[in-house]
């Protein structure tokens, strides 16, 4: 190997939010002959994404801290500091030129470390607020890069957007059809228990009211006995799936959505510019999900509804009201388009890779 190669460190693990799009930077960092090396943790889904994706991963034992209770609190400077141990054993071996976090709980060891080797630190903050460990990591970082658009004068502050899988696909356009609506629920990566109960309550009072064609993708999770049994008596065509590989295909083919307001979602949404109806999740860190959300509705981007308000009548009146309106439908689309921004993964890349000279 040349001492001259240019190499990265990417620290993410847990959730999907943080991994895809370390996952859509390490595949473009790659692509321009940058060396990857990720650190996760032995139980996470990384090992199984990264995995498929050839890049090399090593583990450090850690885990999040928020909701874990006394015990965990109080042990807590010794998984740090064992964390951090193992974190610089495996940056002095490898000897990146620059480290790229993507937040969560594994990114405090591996930034500690980094800074303690003297390695350059990329920060990535998906959402519109930042999460603990960015708030924290931010002063140690030499950039941080913005998923959304975060008010702050800052000049290492760059908001180029979040990463996503779908962003470099061509997009078929939709064409409204007659008395006929195609609706998507998605409850994230999990499902969303509420989203199984409410949304085929609403569904059941459209068909009594509308004289429209209803077509039904629900991702469900793992309670999708709730929802078949909520749909079983119900006139619409409904597909019940547990979890969707690609979204591409289901995001062209509905001229609705229902979701939550996590980051990545989000984004997507905008890509693909999708009129929809979002119901933050309320226990989401920080209630982001409710700011990221607020964020669209400013812009007349989306309809939000709080989930305590997330009710039969009420889902049913908000969908009466895009089906029977296709302007509303049209501007919401639109307006979301406009808050897309272009070139997120090279801008991205570009950026990491002026700071590694």
């Amino acid at each position: 190997m040349q001492s001259d190669e240019k190499k990265i460190i990417i620290f993410a693990a847990g959730t999907g939010g943080h991994i895809y799009p370390a996952t859509s930077i390490a595949k473009e960092l790659i692509e321009k002959n940058i060396s990857v090396l990720w650190i996760g943790t032995k139980q996470g889904i990384e090992n199984r994404i990264v995995t498929d994706l050839n890049i090399k991963i090593e583990h450090i034992n850690f885990s999040g801290i928020r909701g874990k209770g006394l015990i965990t609190m109080v042990k807590m400077p010794f998984k740090l500091l064992k964390a951090t141990i193992q974190s610089l054993i495996i940056i002095k071996k490898y000897n990146p030129s620059i480290s790229l976090s993507m937040g969560g709980y594994i990114s405090f060891p591996c930034c500690i470390a980094s800074f303690i080797l003297r390695k350059p630190i990329i920060i990535h903050e998906q959402n519109i607020i930042f999460g603990l460990a960015n708030n924290i990591l931010k002063y140690l970082s030499r950039k941080v890069i913005l998923g959304m658009p975060i008010k702050n004068n800052n000049k290492k502050f760059k908001y180029f957007g979040n990463p996503t899988r779908y962003e470099n696909i061509i997009i078929k356009k939709k064409s409204p059809k007659q008395k006929k609506i195609n609706i998507l629920v998605i409850g994230g990566s999990l499902g969303a228990k509420i989203f199984n109960e409410i949304v085929p309550q609403a569904i059941y009072s459209l068909k009594k009211e509308l004289d429209y064609e209803i077509n039904i993708i629900h991702q469900t999770g793992k309670t999708n006995i709730i929802a078949e049994k909520q749909y079983k008596n119900i006139n619409v065509n409904i597909d019940l799936k547990e979890y969707i590989d690609s979204m591409k295909e289901v995001y062209e083919w509905c001229d609705i959505i229902i979701c939550r307001g996590g980051a990545i979602t989000i984004s997507e949404l905008m890509l693909f510019g999708v009129p929809s109806i979002i119901v933050p999740y309320p226990y989401a860190t920080d209630d982001h999900q409710m700011k990221n959300s607020m964020y669209l509705e400013r812009n007349e981007a989306a309809i939000v509804i709080n989930q305590k308000n997330f009710t039969q009548v009420y889902l049913a009146q908000t969908l009466k009201s895009l089906i029977i309106n296709p302007e509303i439908r049209k501007s919401l689309s639109e307006n979301i388009l406009k808050l897309k921004k272009k070139n997120v993964i090279n801008n991205i890349c570009d950026q990491i890779i002026k700071e590694m000279d």
